[in-house]
């Protein structure tokens, strides 16, 4: 058997910078690297370990295309030889990825700013020759080698090749390297191994070893929390609910990107501000606010969290801002697997030919006017366990009714008998007295009884003027046609032998009788 040779590894750096939202609230610009700045290099190094929680969620987009991703020091590296493959091979690979980074960018950047440039990348075979090529371009190094990396689709540059700079371990030596004649990583290598490593060390031969594939290079792999919970410190006092708001949208955007790598789908979040003052007019303030926002459906994807904006706004806009707020806190309380979005009658958005179309889900809509007027703003019919026609529905907040049912202990149809099949689809709002021909209920003419009785003896747990102890019939007559009638019944004051089974003794028209209509057939 001949063993399957392994795809050679191959990484893409990006600069985190352009990931990074500067105090204004729009991306950082990427920063030039060049021989004459590369102390700065080390200064501004940042590993996945001291980087702030918000931070480290801007790089959670990545994990979406590759389970191997990686922060070294100032930049993102994700390794793309075990994904290629799924992606249908090397060149759709990192077209995605251009795509996705681009779209991560533009995210990070404020809204209605100028369009933001693609950022440099750089790939290679290790993560340190990927690093080392992303501060060629972030530099404008690669324009300057005739027959090198003239362009951005061009072949990544030899490890021979790169200057000293380029690698952080070797440029905390480049003043003994440089008096050694060492100004490219080949010149290092060049040199007696032994005398060089009680020069600048063997850590820094070590790396140099792990950019050359030679040893392995351990990384601290990035990994999604298993509870989503992330806390933003302003830097500045917001004192109104639009810049509350917009702070928390670097949280609402770790949020969708933190829903899609765990496939889950929000149902209730929970949004905490801290107050910037403790003391307001001689009063102690709560050290938090807090807001918790719930949701009828799974919330999943872009289009969804556009919802939960609008619910935020909603929410934020009806609260009393005592104090200025500078730390917000968002905390995923309930999430559930996600399954595709359910389909509506409803017409979608972008379904509608010419003009503007406003369409939203049913449940979006209702939990936005909801938010907006109140929670009985709008109301729907549920179905209600009861075996009284009056009683088997009741109206209730649209919103609590658009949770999903728990699951009945009984199907429906073990819950139902074989009369319950001919209620009518149309009831009156109250029962109508009917008159008595001779021994007859007439409605504009004597009844005839078609079918029946039915027996129904229901309500004895509520107050006595809710007890139903009643026999129900299908009737005709040529005026109103079809109708559904019962006899009401006189309900035993003291228990008969037949009490505990429902059968009382009233079952003729007697005294006690009273006919009412309830229902007709369309």
């Amino acid at each position: 058997m001949t063993a399957t040779a392994l795809p050679s590894p191959h990484w893409m750096a990006w600069p985190l910078a352009a990931l990074q939202p500067d105090k204004a609230g729009g991306a950082a610009p990427s920063s030039s690297r060049s021989p004459t700045a590369s102390p700065a290099i080390s200064a501004q190094a940042s590993t996945q370990n001291s980087m702030q929680p918000l931070q480290a969620s801007a790089c959670w987009w990545a994990l979406q295309h590759s389970p191997r991703v990686a922060v070294l020091e100032e930049a993102l590296l994700m390794e793309t030889s075990s994904v290629q493959r799924l992606w249908g091979g090397r060149e759709p690979t990192l077209h995605r990825l251009a795509q996705a980074f681009q779209q991560a960018v533009s995210q990070a950047a404020e809204p209605g700013a100028a369009a933001v440039e693609p950022p440099a990348s750089g790939e290679g075979p290790t993560a340190w020759q990927a690093l080392a090529q992303l501060r060629l371009k972030l530099g404008g190094e690669n324009g300057t080698r005739a027959g090198r990396g003239t362009g951005q689709g061009t072949t990544p540059l030899d490890a021979d090749d790169f200057p000293l700079w380029t690698l952080t371990a070797l440029q905390q030596h480049s003043a003994v390297l440089q008096r050694l004649g060492c100004t490219r990583w080949s010149h290092v290598r060049a040199l007696p191994r032994t005398g060089l490593s009680r020069r600048i060390g063997a850590k820094a031969l070590r790396v140099l070893d792990e950019a050359y594939g030679l040893l392995p290079q351990p990384l601290n792999w990035l990994q999604l929390p298993e509870q989503f919970g992330l806390r933003h410190d302003l830097g500045y006092p917001a004192h109104h609910a639009d810049a509350v708001l917009q702070a928390a949208q670097p949280l609402l955007r770790a949020l969708q990107a933190w829903l899609q790598a765990r496939h889950r789908a929000v149902l209730a979040l929970q949004l905490r501000w801290h107050h910037d003052l403790r003391r307001v007019d001689g009063q102690e303030l709560p050290l938090w606010g807090e807001l918790c926002i719930r949701t009828a459906q799974p919330v999943h994807g872009a289009q969804a969290m556009a919802h939960l904006q609008r619910l935020l706004r909603e929410h934020l806009a009806q609260q009393r801002w005592r104090a200025p707020v500078d730390m917000l806190d968002l905390n995923l309380l309930e999430s559930v697997a996600w399954a595709p979005d359910m389909l509506s009658c409803l017409p979608q958005p972008g379904e509608k030919e010419g003009g503007q179309d406003n369409s939203l889900p049913w449940h979006e809509w209702v939990e936005r006017i909801s938010a907006r007027w109140g929670e009985d703003a709008v109301r729907m019919v549920t179905p209600c366990a009861d075996h009284r026609p009056e009683a088997m529905q009741q109206w209730q907040s649209a919103s609590s009714g658009l949770q999903p049912p728990k699951p009945a202990a009984r199907p429906l149809a073990a819950m139902s008998t074989c009369w319950q099949s001919l209620c009518p689809p149309w009831l009156l709002a109250e029962p109508h007295a009917l008159p008595l021909q001779g021994s007859r209920p007439s409605w504009h003419g004597p009844l005839q009884l078609r079918a029946g009785p039915y027996r129904l003896e229901s309500g004895w747990w509520g107050e006595a003027d809710e007890l139903a102890v009643r026999d129900y019939f299908v009737a005709f007559n040529a005026v109103v046609g079809h109708v559904w009638i019962y006899r009401q019944r006189a309900a035993e004051t003291e228990p008969g032998p037949h009490a505990a089974s429902g059968w009382g003794s009233s079952t003729g028209a007697g005294s006690g009788t009273q006919w009412f209509a309830q229902g007709i057939y369309g």
